[in-house]
């Protein structure tokens, strides 16, 4: 019983946060999901976009092998498929809670996520080209870059998210706790990538 009372009052402030005074559509047999799904979107994302992303963007750039490509691929297809977790993840949170499209953490995070389903591709086809002539296509910067920038824009995401979070029961605690645990990866992250960019200048 007393497990129950906390329990019940998170998902309250929960809803109280969240949904509007004239919304309809709050799955409210759902609600209880929401903290698992939320708590599992971050994880997922943050991981994604903090960790393997730019490590596998590091790799690439430090690596002379000729495998070094297949490892930059397999680690960024590891980051590609969290993200896709931490999307399905946050659209059923979105989808419980009627906010998919009417805040910018969710819609910014979608426009994320499609230009990075896009990157694969892109890679994949500035490499096959790049085998066949043995030159730098038009495409190679367009992909660097593109994914630099949405690395960037990721981190961004992540930390309207957290303010988000930080509407809910809890969630200031939580976002000291990340936000402690990812500041100095951050930092050596961003080091590491201004340190790349300047010697390729």
């Amino acid at each position: 019983m007393n497990n129950e009372l906390p329990r019940t009052a998170y998902l309250y402030s929960i809803l109280a946060a969240f949904a509007r005074p004239a919304s309809a559509t709050i799955l409210y047999q759902d609600l209880h999901l929401v903290p698992s799904y939320a708590k599992a979107h971050g994880i997922l994302m943050s991981v994604a976009f903090i960790l393997i992303f730019p490590l596998g963007a590091t790799v690439l750039r430090l690596s002379k092998p000729n495998y070094a490509v297949w490892i930059h691929a397999g680690i960024q297809l590891t980051g590609w498929a969290l993200m896709l977790g931490g999307l399905a993840t946050g659209l059923r949170v979105g989808k419980i809670l009627d906010r998919l499209h009417n805040n910018t953490h969710t819609v910014f995070g979608t426009v994320i996520v499609v230009l990075m389903l896009i990157q694969p591709f892109l890679g994949a086809i500035h490499h096959w080209v790049y085998i066949r002539k043995k030159t730098r296509t038009a495409l190679a910067p367009v992909h660097v870059w593109l994914g630099r920038i949405l690395i960037v824009l990721g981190m961004v995401n992540g930390g309207l998210g957290l303010r988000l979070a930080d509407n809910t029961h809890g969630g200031r605690s939580r976002m000291g706790l990340l936000l402690g645990g990812i500041s100095p990866g951050l930092w050596i992250i961003t080091a590491a990538m201004i340190v790349v960019v300047v010697e390729q200048l």
